[in-house]
């Protein structure tokens, strides 16, 4: 058994919640925390509609969450916000209490490449306490990445990448929307890109960059181009924090990285994160092509779902995280297969025959089931 302590409860902690409902009884929630004093002081069964954890009480800081548990937890998955200055002090406070932690943050799933100061001491602070902090989510961390990787697998001498992904972004959480820029003029959204202040999606270099590194691909230079769309009508967010926008703002944005060598496109991905894309003629999809000694083309459609699929991704990877290596890991070097979710295991049934075509089994269990 894997104990969890989630650190925000907003649309990403809430789908979390949600996979964990019919899925890994092996993970188990043992506190919750969550600065918005709407939720602080309130059962999660009148927060969210899943029962399995519905009688524990949202915590206002992580000292009281971790005050009330009766045994110290394995992991705290962080579900905040993206930036590096604003999360560092909560990611630090569970690594000196002993848990292994894991972030939804873009930021964290390679911030060595653009923030090397943060991850430094992000990574010294995990050794020191002999703990584990590692992030990521769907994206990046797995259709920028883990899947072309696994795909790679098929192929060599790889010369390029290709990503293209369009999905719909309704209902996206306010600890996105700040620094995407869903909701703004456009002449405003390309001032705050100007400034740095928006950044789109977080994590687009980072991927191109493990992708390089992985593959042995050369590039010299990672460039970002960002396009907006407005509508001429009203469009629901989906998030109460926006509403329903006025026509004229910005509900959808196309962000393209590109790893190029010597002005060459060599690593290109391109993300299309709208607001109901179908009523701009878009359809939602996930496209990889990998250009090498064996082409490889993959097309998942309908995209793989962002809140959701970060979900499940961080589910999965609960139980590594919690038995890592200490220091800051990157989660490409985690067992790309996950972990299992029980301890149950499939085995031929000795009662019965096997026979050409026909292999009994039935399902045991491989050990005791911790309590």
């Amino acid at each position: 058994m894997t104990d969890l302590v989630i650190f925000g409860l907003g649309a990403l902690g809430g789908r979390l919640l949600r996979v964990l409902e019919g899925d890994y009884p092996m993970l188990r929630v043992t506190g919750v925390v969550d600065h918005d004093p709407g939720k602080s002081g309130r059962r999660v069964g009148d927060l969210v509609p899943y029962g399995r954890f519905a009688d524990l009480v949202v915590a206002p800081d992580l000292a009281t969450c971790l005050a009330g548990l009766t045994r110290r937890a394995d992991v705290l998955v962080h579900m905040t916000e993206s930036r590096p200055e604003r999360i560092e002090e909560q990611l630090v406070a569970p690594l000196r209490a002993g848990l292994n932690v894991l972030s939804a943050s873009e930021a964290m799933f390679y911030p060595a490449l653009r923030y090397p100061e943060f991850a430094a001491r992000l990574d010294a602070v995990a050794r020191e306490c002999g703990v584990t902090v590692s992030g990521g989510g769907i994206n990046p961390g797995f259709i920028y990445d883990a899947v072309p990787l696994v795909l790679a697998r098929a192929s060599s001498a790889v010369t390029s990448i290709s990503i293209r992904r369009t999905i719909d972004v309704t209902g996206t959480g306010p600890g996105d929307i700040e620094h995407v820029g869903y909701g703004l003029l456009p002449e405003t959204f390309r001032e705050r890109v100007a400034a740095g202040t928006v950044a789109g999606h977080i994590g687009a270099p980072e991927s191109v960059a493990l992708l390089a590194e992985y593959l042995g691909v050369t590039v010299d230079l990672i460039s970002e181009s960002w396009d907006v769309e407005t509508a001429d009508f009203p469009v629901d967010s989906g998030d109460p924090t926006l509403g329903v926008l006025p026509p004229g703002r910005v509900i959808g944005i196309t962000q393209r990285a590109c790893g190029s060598l010597k002005d060459e496109p060599v690593i290109t991905t391109e993300l299309c994160m709208y607001y109901q894309p179908e009523r701009f003629g878009l359809e939602e999809a996930d496209h990889i092509e990998i250009e090498g000694a064996m082409p490889v083309r993959m097309t998942a459609q309908p995209a793989f779902e962002s809140l959701f699929g970060a979900a499940n991704v961080i589910a999965a990877l609960a139980a590594d995280v919690a038995t890592a290596a200490p220091g800051l890991v990157n989660l490409l070097d985690l067992p790309l297969g996950s972990a299992r979710r029980t301890h149950r295991r499939v085995r031929v049934d000795p009662s019965r025959t096997c026979a050409p075509g026909a292999v009994p089994v039935r399902t045991v269990a491989d050990a005791i089931e911790p309590a």
